[in-house]
């Protein structure tokens, strides 16, 4: 039995809307916090999470790859050991983290798997 021409315009469009429904579905947006909210109740954020703050200046330790994230009030203990510092990192330098989040020793940490900078460029003021 063949389907009509209209039939099968319904069948791909049902298709295309199905589709579609799902890749939206699976794709939930990853929301990225500040230091002083993932600080302010860190239980809530512990495991996954993505966080903004500035590289406080002075705080990165080479031997360790362990630096400092700050906000406006608190700060957080970055252990990077086992990722690639991106070129553009350095301290001052607001940057966007992922990792998980946890507990050690009574102080919280969180283990990087990502570091994002921006661009430089877009950023600086052009050199006058």
């Amino acid at each position: 039995m063949a389907l009509s021409r209209r039939n099968r315009l319904l069948v791909l469009g049902l298709f295309v809307v199905v589709a579609l429904s799902m890749v939206l579905l699976g794709n939930e947006p990853e929301i990225q916090y500040s230091v002083d909210e993932v600080m302010g109740a860190p239980a809530e954020h512990s495991g996954d999470v993505h966080l903004r703050g500035t590289v406080i200046i002075d705080s990165y330790d080479p031997a360790t790859r362990q630096f400092t994230l700050g906000g406006g009030v608190h700060n957080l203990t970055i252990d990077a050991n086992s990722i690639a510092f991106p070129p553009a990192f350095e301290e001052g330098r607001v940057v966007a983290i992922k990792g998980e989040l946890s507990q050690v020793g009574g102080e919280w940490r969180l283990l990087a798997s990502e570091i994002i900078t921006g661009c430089p460029s877009k950023y600086e003021a052009a050199a006058e």
